[in-house]
């Protein structure tokens, strides 16, 4: 089995900034009762690949039972990127292993990221990192990830068959699923249990092989 288009996920495959996003929503939401906290926090970790105005709402709708209109949301969401701003452009986030594989083989393959981040924001930390050049397109949100992948999908032609998602949240492996593409799970153990045709795991990238992805996806 050989792909011949790989998407990244960002933030959990390529970067790690969940815990400096959990503080930023937890400066956001202010003085709140700790259960409503602890219940907001536990689903953020849980979802990956949500974009932060879908977790706004979810807090307010669904923990505090108080929905908000939407341009409060979209007010929310400009407010917690002024809050998180400095802290979260620094290359130490980066994972390293995962920048390894991808500098040692962009040049034969076509790379693409695709993230539930905020699409402006996204672009302007790529290019801080220095990273931009390794990819083909680099999209976030809005829309969400599913619509994200079905326009690159359509953008460039692909075939979803030849393609494949490495992510690290169930959000990512249903959007690939969705649109017919493979996906590889990465950094999350609880993936591990995910069955179906299309679905695996990638423990590490310092013997993964694009050539011979047959192996990994061990609930075939």
């Amino acid at each position: 089995m050989e792909f011949k288009v790989v998407v990244w996920d960002f933030d959990g495959v390529i970067f790690d900034s969940m815990h400096l996003k959990c503080m930023g929503y937890k400066r956001l939401f202010g003085d709140i009762d700790p259960q409503a906290w602890q219940a907001f926090e536990v689903y953020h970790y849980a979802s990956g690949g949500v974009s932060r105005g879908e977790k706004i709402d979810h807090f307010y709708r669904h923990i505090l039972g108080t929905p908000l209109e939407s341009s409060q949301i979209e007010e929310l969401v400009l407010e917690f990127g002024q809050i998180i701003a400095k802290e979260l452009f620094s290359k130490s986030h980066l994972n390293t292993e995962v920048m390894g594989f991808i500098q040692a083989h962009y040049q034969h393959y076509p790379f693409h990221v695709a993230s539930a981040a905020l699409h402006t924001e996204l672009q302007s930390l790529c290019s801080y990192l220095g990273i931009t050049p390794y990819f083909k397109s680099i999209a976030g949100s809005p829309p969400a990830k599913v619509k994200v992948l079905a326009r690159l999908i359509e953008a460039y032609r692909y075939t979803p068959k030849e393609m494949v998602l490495i992510g690290d949240s169930q959000n990512d492996y249903t959007s690939a699923r969705s649109n017919g593409i493979a996906f590889l799970g990465y950094n999350n153990p609880a993936l591990k249990a995910l069955k179906g045709l299309g679905s695996g795991y990638i423990e590490s990238f310092q013997d993964f092989n694009l050539q011979d992805c047959g192996r990994y996806f061990v609930n075939q």
